[in-house]
C-alpha cells in the first residue's frame, strides 16, 4: 500500500493539471477509500478543465472513472470489505469534494456507486465501465422509463427497437450492449469500420452516421424488421447528432418518441415537434436516483461482467506515466478518438 497520496490538481479553469502530494482521506459511514490502478479519461474530464462549470471550489481533482483495489470501508459499509477489486464512479463533479475525484492515487467512493469485478478482469478493462453506464442507466431507466432487465429468450424479448447514435464511444458501446441485455433490436450509427466491432456487442444493425441518406436508410431498417424506434439515445450530442437522432424517431417511431441526450441540445435548430427530449447525467444515478444506481452499480452490472453477458468496450489505450499522464490522456481525449478508452495504468 502506497503511503503518499499523488493526485494531478487542478487549481483554476483553464489551467493544466498539476502534480501535488495529497494526505490520504478517509472513508466516511458509507464509504470506500479505494488504492487507483487504472483510471479513465472522459471527455467530461477536460471539458470543466476548460470551460466554467458548476465546478466552484478549487484547488479540485477531476475524473470519475477508477478501478482498483479497496483500502478502507466506512462504518456503515456493508457489500465491500478490504483487499476486494473494484470499479467505481468517483462523484467529484456532483458533491465539488476533492477526495472524491478519479486522478488520484486513492480516492474516495460511495458504496452506491461502486462495483465489484471479477479476478480475470484487468484493472485497464474494469475503468472502462463506470461512466459509460451509469450515463446509459439513467438515460434508460429514468429518461425512457424503460424497465428493468427480462430474459431476452422471453417472448417478450427484441419486441422492440431502440436507436443509439455514436454506438462507438464508451457511453455508446455501454448503450447498446445494455439495450441488448434488455431484450431490444438495437438500430446503430457509427463510423463503417467500426460496423462489425458494433455488431459483435450486440447491435442489429449500423449505419454510417455521415451517410446523407442515414435516417431514411435507419427507418427503412426497422420497418423490415418490424420494430419501429419510439426510444432513442443519442451517446454523443455533438453538431447535428440529435436533430438526426430525433427526425430518425419520427420517420420511424411517429410522434411520442422519447430520445435521451448526453448533453444540452447542441445546435441552433428548433427541436422537432413529437419528440420528448431529456438529458441523462451519470452522476444522477447516485444522487437522485440511488436505488437504482446501487442496483445497477452493486448487483446488475457485477452479474453481467461475470457471466460475460456484459463486455469491456470500447477497446483500451493505455497510457504511461501514472497520474503525471492525466494532463497527456485528456489531450488525447480532447483531440479525438474512435471506439477507443483512454485509460492511465497508475501502477
Amino acid at each position: 500500500m502506497s503511503t503518499e497520496n499523488l493526485a494531478a490538481v487542478l487549481e483554476a479553469v483553464g489551467t493544466a493539471l498539476k502534480q501535488v502530494n495529497l494526505p490520504i482521506p478517509s472513508p466516511g459511514e458509507n464509504e470506500l477509500l479505494i488504492h487507483n490502478h487504472a483510471i479513465a479519461a472522459n471527455p467530461a474530464d477536460y471539458k470543466i478543465r476548460d470551460f466554467p462549470s458548476h465546478l466552484k471550489q478549487f484547488p479540485t481533482v477531476l475524473g470519475s472513472d477508477v478501478c482498483g483495489i479497496v483500502s478502507a470501508v466506512g462504518s456503515g459499509v456493508t457489500k465491500f470489505k478490504v483487499g476486494d477489486r473494484v470499479a467505481g464512479f468517483a462523484l467529484v463533479i456532483a458533491n465539488n469534494k476533492l477526495e472524491h475525484g478519479a486522478w488520484q492515487t486513492y480516492t474516495i467512493l460511495e458504496e452506491s456507486a461502486t462495483m465489484r469485478i471479477p479476478e480475470w478482469l484487468s484493472y485497464e478493462d474494469g475503468a472502462t465501465f463506470p461512466m459509460a453506464f451509469a450515463t446509459a442507466a439513467v438515460a434508460y431507466f429514468e429518461r425512457l422509463g424503460i424497465a428493468r432487465p427480462v430474459p431476452v429468450s422471453s417472448t417478450e424479448a427484441q419486441r422492440s427497437g431502440i436507436l443509439v447514435w455514436g454506438a462507438s464511444s464508451s457511453t455508446g458501446s455501454a448503450g447498446v450492449q445494455l439495450a441488448k441485455e434488455l431484450g431490444f433490436k438495437v438500430f446503430a450509427t457509427a463510423s463503417p469500420k467500426n460496423h462489425e466491432y458494433l455488431k459483435s456487442l450486440g447491435a442489429y444493425a449500423v449505419v454510417d452516421y455521415r451517410d446523407p441518406d442515414v435516417v431514411s436508410k435507419l427507418a427503412q431498417l426497422a420497418k423490415e424488421a418490424g420494430t419501429p424506434l419510439r426510444l432513442g439515445f443519442d451517446s454523443i450530442s455533438e453538431g447535428n447528432s440529435s436533430l438526426l437522432s430525433a427526425n430518425t424517431l419520427l420517420a420511424s417511431g411517429g410522434q411520442d418518441s422519447k430520445l435521451v441526450l448526453v448533453g444540452p441540445w447542441p445546435t441552433d435548430d428548433e427541436k422537432p415537434a413529437g419528440v420528448d427530449i431529456s438529458m441523462t447525467i451519470a452522476a444522477f444515478a447516485f444522487v437522485h436516483h440511488v436505488e437504482m444506481g446501487s442496483w445497477m452499480f452493486n448487483e446488475y452490472l457485477p452479474q453481467a461482467i461475470e457471466e460475460k453477458k456484459i463486455v469491456p468496450a470500447p477497446k483500451v489505450q493505455v497510457v504511461d506515466g501514472g497520474i503525471g499522464a492525466a494532463q497527456e490522456a485528456l489531450n488525447i481525449v480532447k483531440a479525438g478518438v474512435s471506439a477507443t478508452k483512454i485509460v492511465v495504468r497508475v501502477d
